[in-house]
């Protein structure tokens, strides 16, 4: 990052001092301090200006939030110099960062004052006590009535709010405008307009999505789950997720694939697949997340200007959030850099870049931004269905239950009844802390 002029300054004060503190060293022996008269004045020490506190913010930017932060860091440095902010670099890979914040956190790490954290990792982060709370910090303010409400939602941890929504993101819904007169509500009219555009036109896919075993499918199971009323979690927090609502969903994504609406290798796609797929015009319909979208207006894409996005019948959560680290030395100015991070301007300069959809509900209501990006307004629609995956410490564990059982089903491995029992009584066996 650019060093900041005060940075420089601060730095330059530095070795200002100890350059002075080596000349007077190599001059010999100090002459003896004069003695002062009885009752005389007592010396005193002159600081020029209170030195700025640094706020670190660890976390994984791409290039153009990085880019877009350091321009914007400046300018709060400017306002607040009390403070100086600095971006530490994290890895890039996900599980890889997750272990190393949760290794600087067991340890007491203070070097590290605010993380940047996927929502999913909140509940484990928050039961093991690596977060501060955030309830006394933002009473009586208006910034979470300014916020998407499932990403505070998100950051609510046994009703205590642990974290800070930066960006949001959810499953939205793809759609040739070409081959799809309006796009459909509910699923069985996804599965009507994927067949209706495979009978009229050259896809040779109708929806894809992401069926492989891995955390996404869970994300679609839950999707498909909760538009037709069922859950994980009842009353008390008891498993339900074994009912004729998740019966029905169940069946509902097996439909999908026994009628053709979805191809059988659907069962091998992850997201970049069935990106690839809808881009090259070989699909009709698609779900995914939001970056796909600038994906499919680029240079490459055979389906750049055909493209609808809508919400999902259900949307499942994702994002990342801020959090303030409890080792944190000066955890007052850093609720200050959180609130800048999340804050109108910076929120509405990630909207602008198309870098991803800001949490900051408020954003997509600006006039002026609506008319540089039109597409804000479809993108908010289909945000504000969006929920949070169930928040407990074993996500982790409950989403392998959960995709492995239903990847067995898609495959053909075992039937809808067997598998939504099998997800209830593992589940069952976990010991569920967070929710």
């Amino acid at each position: 990052m650019p060093q900041h002029p005060l940075r420089a300054a601060y730095l330059r004060l530095g070795a200002a001092a100890a350059l002075l503190i080596g000349l007077l060293a190599a001059c010999g022996p100090a002459p003896p301090e004069p003695s002062l008269p009885p009752g005389g004045p007592t010396p005193t020490v002159t600081v020029p200006f209170e030195m700025p506190v640094v706020v670190s913010v660890a976390g994984r930017f791409a290039d153009a939030e990085l880019a877009l932060l350091e321009e914007q860091i400046a300018a709060f440095e400017a306002a607040n110099p009390d403070i100086l902010v600095e971006i530490v670099a994290a890895p890039p890979r996900t599980v890889a960062r997750r272990a190393a914040f949760a290794r600087f956190l067991e340890s007491g790490d203070a070097s590290r004052d605010i993380y940047l954290l996927e929502n999913r990792w909140l509940a484990e982060f928050a039961a093991h006590g690596w977060l501060t709370p955030l309830d006394e910090y933002v009473e009586g303010t208006p910034i979470l009535a300014e916020m998407f409400p499932a990403g505070v939602q998100a950051g609510r941890i046994n009703g205590k709010l642990m974290a800070l929504p930066w960006t949001v993101d959810g499953g939205v819904l793809y759609y040739r405008r070409d081959l799809v007169d309006e796009p459909p509500s509910d699923w069985d009219a996804v599965q009507r307009a994927a067949l209706e555009g495979l009978a009229s036109s050259d896809p040779t896919m109708g929806y894809v999505w992401q069926g492989d075993a891995y955390d996404s499918l869970t994300y679609n199971t839950l999707e498909f789950i909760w538009s037709y009323g069922g859950a994980v979690f009842g009353d008390g927090g008891r498993v339900a997720f074994d009912g004729p609502e998740t019966r029905s969903a169940l069946a509902a994504m097996l439909a999908m694939i026994s009628s053709g609406a979805s191809p059988p290798e659907v069962t091998t796609f992850r997201e970049g697949t069935s990106l690839l797929a809808f881009r090259d015009g070989d699909a009709v319909l698609m779900r995914n997340w939001v970056y796909a979208w600038d994906r499919l207006q680029g240079a490459d894409s055979t389906v750049a200007g055909k493209v609808g996005l809508a919400p999902l019948p259900a949307s499942c959560l994702g994002g990342r959030s801020l959090v303030l680290s409890p080792y944190s030395r000066h955890p007052e100015q850093a609720f200050r850099v959180m609130t800048f991070l999340v804050g109108e301007e910076l929120q509405r300069q990630l909207a602008l870049h198309g870098i991803l959809p800001p949490a900051l509900e408020t954003v997509y209501d600006d006039a002026d931004l609506l008319a540089a990006k039109p597409v804000l307004a479809d993108l908010h629609a289909a945000l504000s269905v969006a929920k949070p995956p169930p928040q407990i410490a074993e996500y982790d564990r409950l989403s392998e239950i959960v995709y492995d059982q239903v990847h067995r089903m898609l495959v053909g491995e075992q039937g809808v009844e067997e598998t939504a029992a099998n997800i209830q009584r593992q589940l069952e066996t976990l010991t569920i802390r967070g929710r």
